[in-house]
């Protein structure tokens, strides 16, 4: 099924006074909403089906948005972006999601991204990096951070000096060396340039000890490794990326050494809320065409839609996608302000619910197409291959749990920003 009709459930957003959209949030949703349906939904299941995930990639797509100022939306508009804000990134990512998971991942690891070297980097590094990723049509970010032998113990994060991850940074004259080994990287080997996690300091907790770096990925001795075969979220390239004795200047040191996971805890606040936004535009698309399927699929004599066992199935849906989303904006409207207290629960929150509802949403509309909803050439399965991804992705729900409740044994029950 290559089309859907727009049931209304992507715009069912709680009129709280924190998730009423604006206009210029709005326009920018109709722009996502449009390139979703004119330029991905139309190859995305061909683009999935491709048996090598090299080929999976569209560079087309890219530039599609590149054309539609998607590709560096939140860039300031003297850069060539819209100054988009977190809550209106998470809303075009939902509707990019719908088309295709992928697609809207590429542009997500971007987007986050550019707002993290907005807030972190230097008026030189802003000036030269960003403006170098604007002239460029295909221009994407990556950051590099999983490794082989470090994933949840980064995400934690795990409080011994011996966990984490162990690409090393060492100083040397002018600049600093780094080497070491990352894996299931988004965009890696896509990247214009890449966000570096390393290790600075060997006698501390992963939490004190990692730095950022700016790296050309084109730089001598970073390489690319096997792009992973992964089982939905086709249309975005993961990789594996080597650094070999790789120099990099003093000046494309991102923040103070020592200082990256304290300054990505403040400053990407909203990466767990678009990561939810990708897995639950998956969701949405498989309900809306659930409702289509079961307005024309006659069972019992009637539309299964008219019997109350599938009505109910429905409502179900539509109020745990509500919820979802509703987590989602108020996590990104919290996120854009940085003059108020922001609770920690909300960076990870929205991500843990969002995969969770998403899943069984998605689950529970392919059920409703019977046996045909295991067919490949009905479309369900892609969207239930697609919405396992986040399950894992971006921190493993297990420790999302695991954080949310250390926060909870810290802090208590501390007032939200839409309690207050």
């Amino acid at each position: 099924m290559d089309t859907v009709t727009h049931t209304g459930a992507e715009d069912a957003v709680p009129r709280n006074g924190v998730d009423v959209l604006t206009d210029h949030q709005l326009h920018w949703r109709n722009v996502a909403r449009s390139f979703a349906d004119e330029v991905v939904r139309p190859v995305a299941a061909e683009l999935d089906a491709k048996v090598d995930p090299a080929e999976s990639f569209s560079w087309e797509i890219v530039e599609e948005a590149d054309r539609r100022n998607l590709r560096c939306v939140p860039l300031p508009e003297e850069m060539g972006g819209a100054g988009t804000d977190a809550v209106a990134n998470s809303v075009m990512l939902e509707e990019i999601a719908a088309a295709d998971m992928g697609v809207s991942v590429v542009l997500a690891q971007t987007w986050k991204f550019i707002q993290l070297l907005q807030e972190l980097g230097t008026e030189d590094q802003c000036d030269r990096w960003l403006s170098r990723l604007a002239a460029n049509p295909r221009g994407l970010l990556a950051a590099s951070f999983t490794e082989p032998v470090a994933g949840s113990d980064n995400v934690l994060p795990y409080a011994g000096a011996d966990g984490g991850l162990r690409t090393r940074a060492v100083k040397v004259g002018g600049g600093w060396v780094l080497n070491g080994e990352k894996r299931y990287i988004s965009n890696s080997n896509r990247s214009d340039f890449i966000l570096c996690f390393a290790r600075t300091t060997d006698d501390q907790p992963v939490a004190e000890s990692v730095t950022l770096f700016i790296v050309d990925s084109k730089a001598e001795g970073v390489s690319f490794g096997k792009i992973h075969d992964k089982i939905g979220e086709r249309l975005a390239n993961n990789s594996e990326i080597f650094y070999k004795d790789v120099f990099v200047p003093d000046e494309d040191l991102l923040g103070e050494p020592d200082t990256a996971m304290s300054n990505v805890a403040r400053l990407l606040r909203a990466s767990n809320a678009y990561a939810a936004a990708c897995t639950l535009g998956v969701a949405r698309e498989a309900f809306d065409r659930a409702i289509e399927h079961c307005r024309i699929r006659v069972q019992g004599g009637k539309p299964i839609i008219d019997h109350e066992i599938i009505r109910v199935e429905l409502a179900d849906m539509y109020v745990s996608l509500d919820l979802a989303r509703t987590y989602i904006r108020r996590a990104a409207a919290a996120s854009d302000r940085q003059d108020l207290p922001f609770d920690p629960k909300l960076a990870v929150i929205p991500k843990l619910a969002a995969s969770q509802i998403a899943f069984d949403v998605t689950r529970r509309a392919l059920e409703m197409f019977g046996g045909a909803g295991v067919m490949r050439e009905v479309g369900m399965e892609k969207l239930l291959r697609d919405a396992t991804i986040f399950l894992h992705s971006d921190g493993t729900n297990g420790i999302m749990r695991k954080k949310v409740g250390a926060d909870l044994a810290a802090n208590g029950n501390r007032r939200t920003l839409w309690q207050s």
